[in-house]
C-alpha cells in the first residue's frame, strides 16, 4: 500500500447541471442559426464553441483530479481551490497539521451562491487567536490578509471562524475517503459530522 492516502475532486450534480446548462446554450444557438435568425451562423457558432468548451473545461480539470487532501503517517494536508467552483487546487496546502496537534476531523456544509459545498476541516488542539503565520507551521499566511467578515461568508452559525479557515471544499464522495484515510493513520481520531445544525433543546419551565 502507498504510504500517502490521497483524496481528489470528483464530479458532483452541479457539474452536470453546469454542463447540461453549456450544452443547452449551444444547442440554442445552432437552432437560431439554422432558422436564419438574426443571430447568423457565425454568431450561433461562436456561441455554441464557446458553450461547449466552457463545459468541457470544466470536466477536463475534474479529469486531472486535483487533490483536496493528503494524509500519511505525519499529519493531514488540505488544498484549498483556485477559484470557487473551478476544480483546480493551489499546488501547496493551504492546512497542515502533524497527527498530534490535530484534535478531530470536523465535516460541514457552506453556502456558496445558492447552494451548499460540503467542506473538511482541521480542528487544532491548540486554538489560535489569529491563523498561524507561514515558518510557524500549519496554516498558509495568506488566510491572514482575509477580513473576519470574508472568512464567515457562507458560514453557518455553529462552525466557527477558526474552523472555518481550517476548511476546504470537497466532494461529497470525499468524505468517506477521508475517513478511510483517517482510519488507516490515525484510527482513535475524531470525526465530526456538523453538516446539519446541532438541534436546540427545549428549556423546560416549571
Amino acid at each position: 500500500m502507498p504510504d500517502i492516502e490521497q483524496v481528489t475532486d470528483r464530479p458532483n450534480w452541479r457539474d452536470g447541471v453546469r454542463s447540461g446548462a453549456g450544452a443547452a446554450v449551444a444547442a440554442g444557438a445552432i437552432a437560431a442559426g439554422a432558422a436564419g435568425t438574426s443571430v447568423g451562423w457565425p454568431m450561433a457558432i461562436l456561441a455554441a464553441a464557446g458553450a461547449v468548451g466552457w463545459a468541457g473545461g470544466r470536466w477536463r480539470r475534474l479529469a486531472k483530479r486535483p487533490v483536496a487532501a493528503e494524509f500519511d503517517r505525519y499529519g493531514a494536508r488540505l488544498y484549498r481551490e483556485t477559484a470557487p467552483g473551478v476544480h483546480t487546487r493551489e499546488l501547496r496546502p493551504a492546512v497542515e497539521y502533524e497527527w498530534s496537534e490535530i484534535r478531530s476531523i470536523v465535516f460541514w456544509r457552506k453556502r456558496e451562491g445558492a447552494h451548499l459545498v460540503t467542506m473538511a476541516g482541521i480542528e487544532p488542539v491548540r486554538s489560535s487567536p489569529r491563523p498561524p503565520r507561514v515558518g510557524e507551521g500549519r496554516v498558509d499566511a495568506l488566510e491572514g490578509a482575509y477580513a473576519e467578515e470574508r472568512v464567515r461568508m457562507g458560514v453557518p452559525p455553529h462552525i466557527s471562524t477558526a474552523l472555518a479557515r481550517c476548511s476546504v471544499p470537497i466532494s461529497a464522495s470525499g468524505m468517506k475517503d477521508i475517513e478511510a484515510a483517517v482510519a488507516r493513520f490515525r484510527p482513535h481520531l475524531r470525526i465530526a459530522d456538523h453538516r446539519r445544525p446541532p438541534r436546540r433543546r427545549e428549556r423546560k419551565v416549571y
